[in-house]
């Protein structure tokens, strides 16, 4: 009996608890290493900890140090806020606080620009031009006038090889340059409208005036050269070369040279550009009746002066002519 208690004892010790031993055991060892691995790690987080330490440390430090200062500061800043109180109740003694504060309480930008810019001007223009060079157009007009009629004196003959009176031969000639000269403005002031895109504001009187001017340049440039010769293409472009800076065609003539301010009354191009912006910005009667009445003064003057000088002057203009074509210099 007691060697089969003996077996069966044996018998559960393997089978129960032998088994639960070794698990036991197995647990224990891996607790073990899991608490190493944790020393492990905690031993390697002290320096971290130790450095937050020090660092919290040092903060506390830090902000003793400023509230410390900021402590010494107090009367300074109580001293200025007592004095802000004293200007404040001074100013409400004077009645002047409350302005401020209505001042504080309105539109404040509203006022600033209106004090900046107390007036606003509306720009109403009352002869509108287009663009710049619209406004050249009159001056650059007549100036290609003038050139063409010099061109056409060049070019062509103004002797007449025919037997007659020198009025009738001065007169006759001048139909055939004025004919040219006619054609020359139509050329430029339809070109003008057409090729350049400039918008008068009369076209008709534009062309018209072309036409008026293109036949005083014709009469001024014509009567000088058939009355002078060679003396007068040289007085025609020495007059070209005055008027270009003396006429105002480009700025105006008060910041010019005096030299400059004293001729302007009397040269054609003044009034000839006149009365070309006229035609293109807008009519304004008065300046257009002066500006007309000049050029028709400057016609009917280089007229006069071709009938009654070209017989006096004519033989010495063709004498100097002949000594001049003689010297092999000038033909």
């Amino acid at each position: 009996e007691a060697g089969r208690i003996a077996a069966d004892l044996l018998g559960r010790y393997d089978s129960e608890l032998a088994p639960r031993v070794a698990a036991g055991v197995k647990a224990a060892q891996k607790a073990a290493a899991e608490a190493g691995d944790a020393l492990k790690r905690a031993h390697a987080e002290l320096p971290a900890v130790t450095g937050l330490l020090q660092d919290a440390a040092k903060g506390i430090a830090f902000g003793q140090s400023k509230l410390d200062a900021f402590q010494s500061r107090l009367p300074e800043a109580e001293k200025r806020i007592r004095d802000l109180a004293a200007k404040l109740r001074e100013l409400r003694k004077k009645g002047n606080l409350g302005e401020a504060i209505e001042l504080l309480k309105s539109n404040y930008v509203q006022k600033a620009e209106f004090l900046a810019r107390p007036i606003e001007l509306k720009q109403h223009s009352l002869f509108p031009i287009a663009n710049y060079g619209t406004a050249m157009t009159p001056f650059f007009t007549v100036l290609s006038l003038w050139v063409g009629a010099l061109l056409l004196v060049s070019m062509l003959s103004l002797d007449v090889h025919r037997d007659a009176a020198v009025q009738h031969a001065y007169l006759g000639r001048f139909l055939t340059f004025w004919a040219i000269g006619l054609l020359q403005s139509l050329l430029v002031t339809i070109g003008d409208i057409l090729l350049l895109g400039v918008r008068p504001a009369s076209p008709v009187l534009f062309v018209l005036s072309g036409l008026l001017i293109s036949t005083v340049f014709m009469l001024i440039v014509y009567t000088l050269v058939s009355v002078l010769g060679n003396v007068g293409k040289a007085a025609a472009i020495v007059l070209l070369v005055l008027q270009l800076a003396g006429s105002g065609g480009t700025f105006p003539v008060q910041v010019t040279a005096p030299i400059f301010r004293a001729f302007y009354p009397f040269l054609p191009f003044t009034y000839a550009v006149g009365l070309m912006r006229e035609t293109v910005g807008g009519i304004l009667p008065e300046a257009a009746r002066r500006d007309l009445s000049m050029l028709l003064l400057f016609g009917v003057i280089a007229l006069l002066a071709g009938l009654m000088l070209k017989k006096p002057l004519g033989r010495a203009a063709e004498s100097l002519a002949a000594k001049a074509r003689a010297s092999g210099i000038i033909h």
